[in-house]
């Protein structure tokens, strides 16, 4: 590849990023007054996210498919998502293009996706945070952040580890209501919930211990929900 040929890709680069930020930016702004009129918002530790974003990963459970519309609209920037690459495949086309759009990156939950890995830790270096459901999908059982017998996969610690990043905990309740039609077209205003803890880093490098000091953390910030069950 030529200079010119180089020039004119790193061009339509910036031109795509440009765009891809502005779709990002209006889909948030839209969420964000849909969910503030159909349901009562309330957002605990605000002050712990970081002005600047990344590097960071951000570390939540994971309730409903509402999770990500939801915690990325009230986060204070923009970030990447570790998204099933289920829902790539089953979408396709326009949607497909969509979601990348958003800033997802298509992970398989069911084998060692080294590509994938591999690109989460060039994210995780940049300036814009990285979020995973740490749970491995969503969880609404006993085996739930919320549950009581509550349990990570390894997947997060590995990430935060290859990526020698900062970690902010966080947890999400209430964005089961958002199933129910009912809750939205007779404004019901159901309570979602986002607490945010401190950030922190690792001491372990190894992957089970730290994900028992990550699961430690996340459960330090469950006294903060006003709706303890899963909701």
């Amino acid at each position: 590849m030529n200079q010119e040929a180089r020039t004119t890709f790193s061009f339509n680069q910036k031109v795509r990023q440009c765009l891809c930020d502005v779709v990002y930016e209006l889909f948030a702004f839209g969420l964000k007054v849909i969910f503030h009129l159909f349901f009562c918002v309330r957002i605990v530790g605000r002050e712990n996210c970081p002005r600047r974003g990344g590097p960071l990963l951000v570390i939540s459970n994971h309730v409903s498919e509402w999770d990500p519309p939801f915690l990325g609209t009230f986060l204070p920037w923009q970030v990447h998502w570790m998204a099933k690459v289920e829902l790539f495949e089953s979408l396709g086309g326009w949607a497909n293009g969509f979601f990348r759009m958003l800033h997802c990156v298509p992970i398989d939950r069911e084998k060692a996706d080294l590509h994938a890995v591999k690109q989460t830790i060039r994210l995780l270096k940049g300036s814009r945070p990285v979020v995973v459901f740490a749970e491995g999908g969503i969880r609404t059982d006993k085996t739930s952040l919320l549950g009581a017998s509550p349990g990570l996969k390894e997947g997060a610690a590995a990430m935060a580890i290859l990526g020698d990043c900062p970690i902010l905990p966080v947890l999400l309740n209430g964005t089961i209501s958002a199933y129910r039609w009912q809750n939205w077209i007779f404004f019901r205003r159901r309570m979602l919930e986002i607490v945010i803890g401190p950030v922190f880093e690792l001491k372990e490098r190894d992957r089970t211990k730290a994900t028992e000091q990550i699961l430690k953390r996340l459960l330090e910030l469950k006294p903060d929900l006003k709706q303890q069950g899963i909701c």
